[in-house]
């Protein structure tokens, strides 16, 4: 690795965590969750179960692996959230016709209406975690997180 990132890894004479690059990816994410988590509680629903959900909306009738390689998630963990949100109505799942092997998942209207409940909770957080940000800070940062996000891909 070149030295000039070195001073971003943590080492035994670092003095803080400021400049851990992945400390303030974490950090900025945990906040995201909790502060989402927050607000969809009167929802009966966490930050997991809407990811699920706006994944469904973008891609419907998607499979269980198709989701869980969507969203960066284990299978084990995603196979649990969709029956939680079958069980609770949100969600159909059925077996594919081409192969039974493949569970298949759709978004139900009553999945859909909290969803559209729930997402306009969440933009009021998204809207203000970019203040005092212009929208061409945050393409920069998107396209930034996207480049750290290939070059870890394996």
């Amino acid at each position: 690795m070149s030295k000039k990132y070195l001073r971003f890894l943590p080492s035994t004479d670092m003095e803080n965590q400021d400049f851990l690059f992945f400390h303030w990816v974490t950090q900025v994410h945990a906040q995201y969750v909790q502060g989402v988590d927050h607000v969809l509680k009167k929802y009966g629903i966490d930050h997991s179960r809407q990811r699920i959900l706006n994944a469904l909306l973008i891609t419907p009738h998607a499979s269980i692996s198709e989701i869980s390689e969507m969203l960066i998630l284990k299978m084990s963990t995603t196979t649990k959230i969709i029956y939680r949100l079958k069980n609770e109505g949100l969600v159909d799942t059925y077996s594919c016709n081409d192969d039974g092997r493949i569970t298949r998942v759709n978004i139900t209207n009553f999945g859909l209406d909290t969803l559209n409940k729930t997402n306009d909770l969440t933009n009021a957080i998204l809207a203000r975690t970019f203040d005092g940000l212009t929208p061409l800070q945050v393409e920069k940062t998107m396209g930034n997180l996207q480049a750290v996000f290939k070059n870890l891909k394996y």
